[in-house]
């Protein structure tokens, strides 16, 4: 009886391993093509247009005030700016947009951020959430470091 089932595991692994092997490659391939596209379509519909920056941040007030003054006004002429507050009108209102944040802000420190298309259509990310989290207690040097790292990425997109 034993032998029957090791008969049957090894059977089993034999047969799920190759499905294993191509569901990855589906996936990895897919995970690709879709960043590629959603890149095509930035370019196409922003970048190319001035536009580089996808910026996004929320109603904190740990965050709100700072961003609406000091930010905001030296990138909005070169930013799409979706508010995080309300995230939940994104797949109606701004569909595409609310894909491209998700598939390259990935999943840790996201608000605020800023997704810079660079040349050669790179995305860099600059994460703003650990820097004001900084500043909230008199240390300004991470938000200061994040600010001039967007500024200077801006400056060399456009």
């Amino acid at each position: 009886m034993d032998r029957i089932k090791t008969i049957g595991l090894v059977a089993l692994f034999a047969f799920s391993l190759p499905l294993l092997v191509v569901w990855v490659v589906v996936y990895l391939v897919w995970f690709f093509v879709w960043g590629a596209i959603l890149r095509v379509w930035f370019w196409r519909k922003y970048a190319a247009q001035g536009r580089p920056l996808f910026f996004v941040y929320s109603e904190s007030p740990n965050w709100q005030s700072y961003v609406e003054a000091n930010i905001l006004p030296r990138v909005e002429d070169h930013a799409v700016v979706l508010n995080w507050s309300e995230r939940s009108l994104w797949p109606s209102t701004s569909p595409w947009e609310s894909r491209f944040f998700h598939r390259f802000a990935g999943n840790r420190d996201f608000n605020p951020l800023a997704l810079v298309f660079c040349r050669g259509g790179r995305i860099k990310a600059v994460r703003f959430h650990k820097a004001f989290l900084d500043f909230k207690h008199g240390k300004d040097s991470g938000l200061r470091a994040a600010e001039a790292e967007l500024f200077a990425l801006i400056d060399s997109a456009v």
